[in-house]
């Protein structure tokens, strides 16, 4: 009697026989291991998905270049900018093993893409992920749930994202109304949520998806953009996604309007929100593009505010 096999079993078993003692060892030697903490009785870790290159003029395209690079200068780094961590949230409570975003895939830039390697040396299986929680459909947050052959990378996973986050991106005027650097990432937003569309939950700020865990509204960046605060006993944390992105740019000059959000004065007030909540609730925080592992406290400083790694 003979099995019917899919392409995908066919080539990763062909993969596995061929490249697997080259490419484990490649893997664990570039390796970034996961940075742990706990949250009362809930475990968290965070594991790299690599750096994006982002040009400084599409993050402040409304703020003259030597102002920004006296800024950065400031804070000790450098003037042209530099490359943006990807720091992806897994949280264990209870039952549940929940991811926060999957990470960007292979077919964005080729810095990024690197959490299936890292989660892999840290002995992390993908099949005991129960939950990936979407804070928005952006690549570097989305492209990584669909694998190299178009199937979901976390197969025994259900999906979460923001009812308004969903509709925005499946909406079939989007792409046209996107700038042109998003029109291709809009085109791919709908592909991959269709894809995922029978496992996939829609929800609304204050929601609990997981034990502990649930949505905050954190809108501006993308119109259905969420946070997630984690809660256990008396600690509490945030996972803020994008709603703080730069080190020095986001707490120095949060007022300063940024490329990337799409709703530029939504997103200077929701950052001015959040940084004022994170500061008088002395809320932890990780950021997903903060310098690694994004994980920090906010403190005022000034007239502004800053972050100080923990």
């Amino acid at each position: 009697m003979t099995s019917r096999h899919t392409r995908r079993q066919i080539m990763a078993s062909i993969g596995a026989a061929v490249a697997a003692p080259i490419l484990s060892a490649a893997s664990v030697r570039a390796a970034v291991p996961p940075f742990r903490r706990k949250v009362g009785a809930v475990e968290i870790a965070v594991i790299s998905d690599g750096t994006l290159s982002v040009p400084l003029s599409l993050t402040l395209p409304e703020t003259p270049a030597p102002d920004a690079a006296a800024l950065l200068t400031a804070h000790g780094l450098p003037a042209a900018g530099m490359p943006s961590q990807l720091n992806i949230t897994l949280v264990k409570s209870g039952a549940e093993l929940v991811l926060i975003d999957a990470g960007s895939g292979a077919n964005f830039q080729a810095t990024a893409g690197k959490l299936a390697d890292n989660m892999e040396a840290a002995g992390i299986d993908p099949g005991t992920i129960t939950k990936v929680a979407f804070t928005h459909g952006h690549a570097d947050h989305l492209w990584g749930a669909i694998d190299e052959f178009d199937e979901p990378r976390f197969a025994k996973a259900s999906y979460v994202i923001a009812a308004a986050e969903w509709d925005y991106w499946m909406d079939a005027n989007t792409p046209a109304n996107v700038p042109d650097w998003q029109k291709g990432m809009a085109l791919a937003a709908a592909r991959i949520l269709k894809r995922l569309e029978g496992r996939i939950e829609r929800a609304k700020a204050g929601d609990h998806f997981a034990p502990g865990l649930h949505y905050i509204e954190t809108s501006g960046h993308t119109p259905g953009h969420m946070s997630v605060l984690v809660g256990s006993g008396n600690e509490r944390l945030l996972i803020g996604a994008d709603v703080l992105t730069h080190a020095a740019i986001s707490f120095a000059q949060p007022r300063w309007r940024l490329g990337t959000d799409q709703d530029r004065d939504k997103g200077v007030a929701t950052r001015l929100r959040m940084l004022d909540r994170l500061v008088s609730e002395k809320l932890p925080l990780i950021g997903y593009h903060l310098p690694w592992p994004g994980h920090g406290m906010v403190e005022r400083s000034g007239s502004a505010y800053r972050f100080v790694p923990i």
